[in-house]
């Protein structure tokens, strides 16, 4: 009897561990159900946060590229409305002057000279051709096939301006005024010579400058805008006709803006003018 107790106690001991042991089972397994499922979610969430990490980045980066193209545009619009209002300024003009007469390329030279003292468009003065100057009468004759307004431009020689083309007639029988060694014949190559200027002196201008500071001492001159106009070709307007100005009423004001260019330039006084200086030259 006393063994049929301890068998039976035995087994209830047995069963109660059997039982713990299936609760302890059942618990570890939920755990680590638990912990996987965790484990899954963390992994779930880390890549989402790795995306919209991803994301983010390419955004801030997208937006600094904006940012830095929409910087750049703004210089450049900022260079471009600064090249639209620049100019040889009034305390440069000397020092200009003489770094253009101190040009190696001659053609470079007179051609710069002949832009500075007349206000011309750059290819307007490029292309000119010698039926195109009048010595005698002292004319710039320039049909309006080649200028820019289609208008006839009749522009009177200042002496400077004079004494250079006859300087530059002396030197061969070119057809253009200033000839050049490309397939157009003529000068073209206007950036050179103006980068070797800006490098001498450190005055940086386009050849479009050299007429916009043509035209900013004109207007310091006391002539009316009528005559500026009729300088440098821009349209008078409806209903002016073009012989309203005289050619020599026209002459005393080209020379009028000739004679404070000269001396906002520093340029004295030499008998026979400047055509000595310019004789002996190759064409070329």
């Amino acid at each position: 009897e006393q063994r049929l107790e301890l068998q039976v106690e035995g087994e209830r001991l047995q069963a109660g561990f059997k039982q713990e042991r299936i609760l302890l089972e059942n618990r570890l397994r939920f755990q680590q159900d638990h912990l996987q499922k965790s484990r899954q979610e963390f992994e779930t969430a880390q890549t989402a946060f790795r995306q919209e990490q991803q994301i983010a980045w390419t955004r801030l980066e997208e937006t600094q590229t904006q940012i830095r193209l929409r910087s750049h545009q703004l210089v450049r619009l900022r260079d471009l409305w600064e090249e639209r209002e620049r100019s040889v300024k009034t305390e440069e003009l000397p020092r200009f002057y003489h770094a253009v007469c101190a040009l190696e390329n001659l053609i470079a030279r007179d051609y710069l000279l002949l832009l500075l003292f007349t206000g011309m468009r750059r290819t307007e003065a490029a292309t000119l051709r010698w039926e195109n100057i009048d010595l005698t009468e002292r004319v710039i004759r320039v049909p309006a096939a080649a200028t820019k307004g289609v208008r006839n431009l009749d522009l009177p020689m200042s002496d400077f301006v004079h004494d250079l083309l006859v300087a530059r007639r002396a030197l061969g029988n070119a057809k253009f005024v200033f000839p050049g060694r490309g397939s157009s014949g003529h000068f073209a190559d206007f950036g050179r010579p103006l980068a070797a200027i800006a490098k001498t002196c450190g005055v940086k201008v386009s050849a479009h400058d050299l007429r916009r500071t043509f035209t900013s001492i004109a207007e310091t001159t006391d002539i009316s805008p009528f005559a500026l106009k009729a300088m440098i070709n821009h349209s008078v307007g409806k209903g002016v006709t073009e012989g309203y100005i005289q050619m020599s009423e026209l002459r005393e004001r080209v020379q009028r803006v000739c004679d404070k260019l000269k001396t906002l330039c520093g340029i004295q006084p030499v008998e026979g003018g400047n055509i000595e200086k310019l004789k002996g030259h190759n064409a070329i």
